[in-house]
């Protein structure tokens, strides 16, 4: 069947980054798994955003409420290029949820902003530290100078949290109810190479799944 002019191209997945997969298993025994951004996850994602209280949407989102069908999947369908999402799963009664999304968009100069939302019955946890501290490692790899991003001054948790993974804060001169938050990647050393853990069967799942990703499906 042929495309219509206006009908945008199939979306394809020209390489994972499966080095980035990571897991770690809470104190409680709940285990957790760090991966890239899959096309599948887009209603898992929509989920954690619908899950967040109308004040953590509107910190992390800057005032838009409700995320689009489409919003979605444009934030699960990604080049890992220009831009890098990383998100945690966790099996909660044999269903995979994801609990948490940190992601990066490339700019101009090497640089790139940056998003982070945990969900709000995870946080405390170390989840937040650990998904920033993956796409700040990911970015130097990548070569990009520096993260930042702008931080709403009463989101005192993320505030605490960025300056706890090396950021500075500064206030906005133009807005004072935003912070600008930034760390200088130089200053960030590349991760050691990790051993290798048990993400053989996950990565065969996943690379199944990626040769025919099923089309997202939406509520009227």
């Amino acid at each position: 069947m042929q495309r219509t002019p206006t009908e945008p191209p199939p979306y394809q997945i020209h390489h994972y980054p499966a080095s980035l997969i990571d897991s770690r298993t809470l104190g409680n025994g709940q285990r957790l798994t760090l991966r890239p951004v899959l096309p599948q996850d887009c209603l898992l994602i929509g989920e954690l955003m619908l899950g967040l209280s109308p004040a953590a949407r509107r910190q992390r989102f800057h005032g838009a409420f409700k995320l689009s069908a489409q919003r979605l999947v444009q934030m699960s369908c990604i080049d890992y290029t220009h831009q890098l999402a990383l998100v945690v799963t966790a099996q909660i009664d044999g269903t995979e949820r994801v609990i948490a999304d940190a992601r990066y968009c490339v700019g101009n100069n090497g640089t790139a902003e940056f998003g982070l939302v945990v969900d709000e019955q995870w946080q405390r946890r170390g989840i937040g530290a650990w998904a920033l501290g993956s796409l700040q490692q990911a970015a130097c790899a990548a070569g990009l100078s520096a993260l930042k991003g702008a931080v709403q001054s009463s989101n005192t948790a993320m505030l605490a949290l960025a300056q706890h993974c090396g950021f500075g804060c500064t206030d906005d001169p133009e807005d004072d109810q935003q912070v600008s938050v930034e760390v200088q990647l130089g200053s960030v050393r590349a991760a050691a190479r990790r051993p290798q853990r048990r993400v053989a069967a996950w990565w065969a799942h996943a690379a199944f799944m990626l040769q025919a990703p099923p089309a997202p499906r939406f509520a009227p």
